[in-house]
């Protein structure tokens, strides 16, 4: 099973980062300029740590306003809950435009050829990206930027995504999750931050059919706390599993590997898990291609497993 995060489509050369959106996003602005309170905070603290990575800064924009407003303040909660439903249509708007119209200048060489090593799994994508640039490595995709092809059975679109690959059109701008984890506790009349209370597929039915699996390939994800409940039920109670880890960076890779060190409870984030495998991979080398070949060569001889 292959996750696939933000990072899988900046690699393509796609502006599709936080801070991309925040710097490029028309409509942002626009809404901060009419009034909403919300979008106006991103545009005024957009520098600093808190609107880092927009998600967690939900969640403590939430907290902020709450401490200010009180519990419970029911107009406060309702301007809040529009506020934010503007946000998230500004955010489907600008990834649209991106996806569109711009001309990647990087055709993700290197995951393309990573990808092929991946091949050798018959694997399941889940994206936790709201565009369709992961279509190119479904079994019947065609090129990645034109007349693309779904296959439904390969690819769950987790939180949603830009474009309808069954009825091949465009999806509402009401159709992407944006939010928080459940462990993030807010007021209840700010539930509607959670992604479990808008969720569009059946997280449960994931989590089940994730146990099946022997191999698993995270790319591109910085497993963060605002993904703690596909993370953290990902590592849990496994034993004889694989995890291939890629990051973008020695600093990135770090990163990440702190957030598995965190789920598996080791305080070492390189320590070697007793009951599993976790092969972290840096992905700005090119030799990220044959050392993911030389891992998965290995595990089949190891284990006998048939790919």
């Amino acid at each position: 099973m292959v996750f696939i995060g933000n990072g899988f489509d900046i690699a393509h050369g796609y502006k599709t980062s936080y801070k991309d959106f925040y710097e490029n996003s028309k409509e942002l602005k626009k809404l901060s300029m009419q009034g909403n309170h919300l979008c106006k905070h991103i545009i005024d603290n957009v520098n600093g740590k808190l609107w880092r990575d927009l998600e967690c800064g939900l969640y403590e924009y939430s907290k902020l306003i709450t401490s200010i407003n009180g519990i419970d303040n029911t107009q406060s909660s309702e301007q809040f809950k529009t506020e934010f439903n503007e946000l998230k249509k500004a955010l489907f708007l600008y990834l649209k435009k991106e996806i569109n119209s711009s001309k990647s200048n990087n055709p993700g060489y290197l995951v393309g050829q990573i990808s092929k090593e991946w091949n050798l799994l018959d694997y399941q994508i889940v994206s936790l990206n709201y565009t369709y640039i992961v279509a190119a490595y479904s079994a019947d995709a065609k090129l990645y930027n034109s007349n693309l092809s779904f296959n439904k059975e390969k690819i769950i679109f987790q939180h949603g995504s830009i474009y309808n690959p069954e009825k091949g059109i465009e999806n509402p701008a009401d159709s992407i999750v944006l939010g928080i984890d459940d462990l993030q506790k807010v007021e209840k009349s700010h539930s509607f931050l959670y992604k479990s209370h808008q969720q569009l597929s059946n997280i449960h039915d994931l989590m089940n059919y994730m146990n099946e699996k022997e191999i698993y390939i995270i790319y591109g994800c910085s497993m963060g706390p605002t993904d703690d409940f596909y993370f953290r039920k990902l590592f849990e109670g496994k034993k004889g599993k694989l995890f291939i880890i890629y990051g973008y960076g020695r600093n990135a890779l770090n990163s990440v590997m702190d957030s598995v060190g965190y789920y598996i409870d080791s305080l070492n984030s390189y320590k070697v898990d007793d009951k599993n495998e976790i092969v972290p991979i840096d992905c700005s080398f090119s030799d990220a291609v044959s050392k993911t070949k030389e891992v998965l060569i290995q595990w089949n001889a190891k284990y006998n497993k048939a790919f």
